[in-house]
């Protein structure tokens, strides 16, 4: 009889704490401002330091690209020559006057176009480094969330299932106490309890450490939990499966993208050591005025001068030569560091791809049948109790066990999406949005 009543009251209690009983700290959640993954992630993208260091530096090559295509500034001269010493007047001797004039250099070549172009080209690195950052930040902003998540699922959890053991802790103790129950029993119910609180605590610490990462991401103290929300589910309508496809997602990726500009940019500046073989050329023009009559008493005329200057590079031909294969080399190294980068996105593509449908697989079989299965195993160990065959332990195992089966249903499902936010962030399906409306 005593076993049929325990058996009994525990189904109540199942009954009384899914319904009426729910932890205060779940109840309250709802209450809560609720912390969305969205919300952060735009919290994240307004008040990161690196985005707007980022755009800053792009400003500055752009602004250094406009300096680079003017001509270096004139040099104006001014000069007194040949004043006699033993009296320093200006019209005593023939050749003295005063010269003054301007002298204007003339760069190599095309280096001026080309200096320009390589600032130019800085700007937009700099633009797609700022893309490839936010692609990784945005991805670990979503993983930390998705993990606060998770944690804070496992608390929801923990908390019911400390309901239910408290209350059958309370039921055998009240056996125990009128010698109904073995101290055996009553000890494992306390150990139980003990175990999910240890549990509990651990899952606290883990929801806390992602709650700050998310505040260090944002650089602020973000307002709200995540508590009382629904598993948001991250777009999959890129995932791609023609390898063409993925082929040019790649291409276009910004980590790709940043090596392309940096091929060209090492082209460029091969071309600016090529210009290294060309003359460097000046003009100078100058005006003498003088002083004083000739002996014929005419009035002496002003000197009028022009010339031109030309720096031949006769004695560097080797130097240059020399600059011109380091670059040459420098451009291969970049090539093949892009070749390397584009064949890392493809296979880290696909193994985030097979794990992503791997765990598709062990969900779906997860809540198509160890969850049912697990219930009914309980269901069984309950109805085992009441017909005397089993014992409060294998109640209680089963609860647990059920907990465990509950808790990696969770796991698997917050595992799916940050595949799905591993799988977007390699095919940068989001810059779109980022470049049109999102730039600091």
């Amino acid at each position: 009889m005593c076993r049929l009543n325990f058996a009994a009251i525990v189904s109540m209690q199942f009954a009384i704490v899914l319904t009426l009983n729910l932890p205060t700290s779940f109840a309250n959640a709802k209450e809560e401002k609720q912390l969305s993954l969205d919300a952060v992630v735009t919290m994240v993208k307004l008040n990161d330091f690196r985005l707007k260091a980022f755009k800053a530096e792009s400003n500055a090559f752009l602004s250094e690209s406009n300096a680079a295509s003017y001509l270096p500034d004139p040099t104006v001269f001014a000069a007194v020559q040949s004043i006699p010493t033993d009296t320093f007047k200006t019209d005593q001797e023939p050749m003295t006057k005063l010269k003054v004039g301007v002298r204007q250099m003339f760069p190599k070549g095309d280096s001026l176009d080309i200096k320009s172009r390589v600032a130019g080209l800085q700007a937009d690195i700099r633009r797609r480094a700022q893309q490839a950052y936010w692609l990784t930040t945005k991805k670990s902003v979503e993983q930390a969330w998705l993990e606060a998540w998770f944690w804070n699922e496992k608390l929801t959890l923990l908390d019911t299932d400390r309901v239910h053991l408290k209350q059958i802790l309370d039921f055998i103790r009240g056996l125990y106490e009128v010698g109904a129950k073995e101290q055996a029993e009553l000890i494992g119910a306390k150990l139980a309890l003990l175990k999910l609180q240890y549990t509990y605590i651990d899952a606290k610490q883990h929801y806390e450490r992602y709650r700050q990462q998310l505040n260090t991401f944002a650089n602020t103290v973000l307002q709200g939990e995540i508590s009382g929300q629904s598993l948001p589910s991250l777009d999959e309508r890129h995932l791609v499966s023609n390898p063409t496809n993925a082929q040019r997602d790649f291409a276009l990726h910004p980590a790709v993208s940043i090596l392309n500009q940096e091929v060209m940019l090492s082209r460029l500046n091969e071309n600016l050591v090529e210009q290294d073989f060309k003359p460097a050329w000046g003009l100078e023009l100058s005006y003498g005025l003088r002083d004083g009559n000739n002996s014929d008493g005419s009035a002496r005329p002003d000197f009028l001068s022009a010339g031109i200057n030309v720096q031949l590079p006769l004695f560097s031909n080797h130097k240059q030569s020399s600059n011109q294969a380091a670059a040459g080399q420098r451009t291969r190294a970049v090539e093949l560091k892009r070749d390397q980068a584009l064949s890392a996105l493809r296979f880290e593509y696909q193994n985030q791809k097979s794990q992503y449908q791997y765990t598709r697989d062990q969900l779906s079989l997860y809540e198509s049948q160890i969850l049912p299965m697990v219930s009914k195993q309980k269901e069984s160990a309950l109805q085992a109790y009441e017909s005397g065959e089993g014992d409060v332990q294998s109640v209680m195992d089963i609860f647990l066990k059920q907990q465990q089966a509950k808790t990696m249903f969770q796991r698997l499902r917050v595992n799916e999406q940050k595949l799905l936010s591993s799988l977007n962030a390699l095919l940068a399906h989001d810059l779109q949005t980022f470049d049109d409306g999102d730039q600091i």
